[in-house]
């Protein structure tokens, strides 16, 4: 059989060992201020969409947003919600991207990246970076006290069309909750408040789009007060939004495949999934309740990597609350890929994760118990490697 990388060639950052989670890492805020530290990927809209598998909700999104900006009758408020590490961030850098082609103007806020350590001034106001980010400075809009209705619509309408991201809004949250606002409340509060009006304004006008992200739970502050943050801006915010997830679980194989390699030869590849399909099926090895028909679908959209590796990372590792599962199994595949590109493997199997690899070996075991690492031993079948 052929070497699986001849047949699925990788992106050039793996088969030279150049790749770092940043990579991997997609940053809305360092995408908007063009930052250094950014990978060429992210920040080029040729290069970020070559490397992105559009998928049926994401191309669903764009074109309901793209009608939004142009006056035509689409959601105005939609809601981002999927678990950690779920392609949250990638969609909305998709849409910033697709703004500058609109057109439209841009006001971008990611929570997590308004303060850094502890430095916390109250007047890091949402509505503050709104109004800097549209005029350039914060005057109408000072203070920890948020604006109303009329206000907002004045500051908006004169940058129509505007295409309003907010990433990662609830780090920001939490520590907004320690900043005492007077008259009982936090900032915390306050800002709920203002999300609340700004989705009431926003859907009132014709051609603006208000597009934030959150997870199902508080990955920042599992605290019963950290959930309460959570249910919270559910509530206020879901009046009106539409939500969506940007990515379906069938859809995961493509987004991997498209994200680690330049070129696959789908002909090359069917050769050697009809080989493998044939020997599981007449050794009887198949998994249970699954058709060769389907197995055979499922190993050509996730070639070179058996359907059981994305099922097992995607899925079982994707239950980890700290364990980002678009980005976890990129990073994980592209070691695994690195450290097993000149074995002489058709294709790559659970087996194949070469646990006598450092980088790999600590990419595994930093999302588990550490002391569990005794249990990871070694024995060597061949060129493969078995975790026990």
């Amino acid at each position: 059989m052929a070497r699986f990388e001849t047949i699925a060639i990788p992106h050039d950052d793996i088969m030279q060992g150049r790749f770092t989670m940043a990579i991997y890492a997609a940053n809305l805020w360092e995408v908007f201020n063009q930052s250094k530290s950014c990978p060429e990927e992210y920040k080029d809209s040729k290069e970020f969409f070559n490397k992105t598998h559009l998928t049926k909700e994401m191309s669903n999104l764009l074109s309901i947003v793209e009608k939004r900006l142009k006056g035509q009758i689409a959601d105005p408020v939609i809601h981002l919600q999927t678990p950690f590490g779920g392609g949250k961030t990638h969609t909305l850098i998709a849409l910033y991207h697709k703004a500058v082609e609109w057109k439209a103007n841009k006001v971008v806020i990611v929570g997590e990246d308004i303060w850094s350590g502890s430095n916390i001034s109250k007047f890091d106001t949402l509505w503050g970076l709104m109004e800097k980010q549209l005029t350039g400075k914060i005057h109408e809009f000072e203070g920890p006290v948020p604006p109303g209705g009329d206000q907002i619509r004045k500051l908006l309408e004169p940058y129509s069309p505007v295409l309003i991201l907010l990433d990662e809004l609830i780090p920001y949250l939490n520590k907004a909750e320690a900043i005492d606002t007077g008259n009982k409340k936090t900032l915390t509060s306050q800002t709920l408040t203002f999300l609340q009006t700004l989705t009431n304004v926003v859907s009132s006008m014709p051609d603006a789009c208000l597009v934030f992200t959150t997870t199902p739970s508080n990955p920042y502050d599992r605290s019963p007060k950290g959930l309460q943050i959570v249910k919270d801006l559910q509530t206020i915010t879901g009046r009106k939004d539409t939500p969506k997830s940007p990515v379906e679980d069938d859809e995961v194989s493509y987004i991997i495949r498209r994200r680690l390699f330049k070129k696959i030869d789908d002909k090359e590849a069917g050769k050697i999934v009809n080989e493998f399909v044939e020997y599981i099926e007449k050794n009887s090895l198949l998994p249970p309740d699954i058709p060769p028909s389907e197995y055979r679908k499922r190993f050509l959209a996730s070639y070179p990597f058996l359907p059981e590796v994305i099922d097992i990372l995607y899925h079982r590792w994707g239950s980890f609350p700290d364990f980002q599962r678009t980005r976890g199994v990129l990073r994980l595949l592209a070691l695994v890929i690195y450290s097993a590109k000149e074995k002489g493997l058709p294709y790559i199997s659970l087996a194949d994760f070469d646990l006598t690899v450092q980088d790999l070996r600590q990419e595994l075991i930093k999302h588990i118990d550490p002391r569990y690492f005794p249990v990871f031993i070694y024995r060597r079948y061949g060129s493969r490697h078995h975790a026990y």
